[in-house]
C-alpha cells in the first residue's frame, strides 16, 4: 500500500516507521514547507492526515477532490463535518475520521456508554470528564474528551449539554481539558457522590498506540469503495 503522510511532525514520523515496519511505503511526505505537493497526491494511494483544524478542512476538499481515500485523526473541525463528510460522499472516497486512534481507548468508550446507561437511575452521582495532553495540543478540550462526554448525552438523561472548559449549568456536564510538559494522554470519566466515587481512567504511555490505528484504518479504507467510517467499522465492538 502506498499512503501520503499529510502532516509529518510527530505523529507523522510514528505513522511512518509503522507503515513501513507492516510493509508498506511512504510516497509523499507533506509538512508547512511543501504542503502545495498535497496535489501530487495520485492513483492508488492512501492520505494519512494528522495536522491542524485550521488547516485541516482545506486538506480534506482537496483531497476529496482528488478522490484520495483519507484517513484522518486531526479534532477541532467536527462544527463543519456535514461539509466534509458531502465532499467526501459527493466524489465516492472513502473517508475515515477518529479523535483518537487508540484501541484501548474504543474499548474505554465502550465501557463509558455501558456506564452512563447504568447511572440514569441514580442523579445523586455527578458526572465529570478531564483529560491531560502535552502542551502542544491546541484544542482543549481534546476531541476525545468531547466525544466520550456526547456518549454521555447520549445514553444518561440526567445531562442535556456539555460544559467545555468553563463552569458547568443545571444538566450540563463539566469537561475540562489540563495541558502538561510530556505527557502523551490521560483521560478521566468520573461520578462522584456524598458517599463514594466511581473513576474510569485511560492513559497512553506513547503514541505508537494512534499512529498503529491510523495504519490499521489506511488498510481497511483501502478495501472500502465509499464511504464514512469511524472506528466502530475497524474494531466493531459495537456488534
Amino acid at each position: 500500500m502506498q499512503i501520503a503522510i499529510v502532516g509529518y511532525g510527530k505523529m507523522g514520523k510514528r505513522i511512518e516507521r509503522i507503515a513501513i515496519e507492516r510493509g508498506h511505503s511512504i510516497s509523499l511526505k507533506i509538512d508547512s514547507s511543501n504542503k502545495g505537493e498535497i496535489n501530487k497526491i495520485g492513483d492508488n494511494q492512501i492520505a494519512i492526515e494528522f495536522t491542524r483544524p485550521d488547516s485541516a478542512l482545506d486538506n480534506y476538499r482537496k483531497l476529496a477532490e482528488l478522490k484520495v481515500p483519507t484517513v484522518t485523526g486531526t479534532t477541532g473541525w467536527h462544527e463543519k463535518e456535514g461539509e466534509v463528510f458531502n465532499s467526501f460522499k459527493s466524489s465516492k472516497t472513502p473517508f475515515f475520521y477518529a479523535s483518537n486512534f487508540s484501541v484501548g481507548v474504543h474499548i474505554f468508550r465502550s465501557v463509558n456508554k455501558l456506564l452512563a446507561e447504568a447511572m440514569n437511575r441514580f442523579s445523586d452521582y455527578s458526572a465529570t470528564i478531564d483529560e491531560w495532553h502535552h502542551t502542544e495540543k491546541k484544542d482543549s478540550p481534546s476531541g476525545t474528551a468531547i466525544t466520550l462526554g456526547r456518549d454521555i448525552l447520549e445514553h444518561n438523561k440526567n445531562y442535556r449539554s456539555l460544559a467545555p472548559d468553563r463552569p458547568a449549568r443545571d444538566k450540563e456536564l463539566p469537561v475540562k481539558g489540563h495541558r502538561k510538559k510530556d505527557v502523551t494522554g490521560k483521560h478521566i470519566v468520573k461520578y462522584k457522590s456524598e458517599i463514594d466515587q466511581i473513576t474510569l481512567e485511560h492513559q497512553a504511555f506513547n503514541r505508537d498506540g494512534f499512529a498503529l490505528g491510523a495504519v490499521l484504518a489506511a488498510e481497511f479504507i483501502s478495501q472500502q469503495q465509499n464511504g464514512i467510517f469511524t472506528m466502530n467499522d475497524l474494531i466493531k465492538l459495537d456488534e
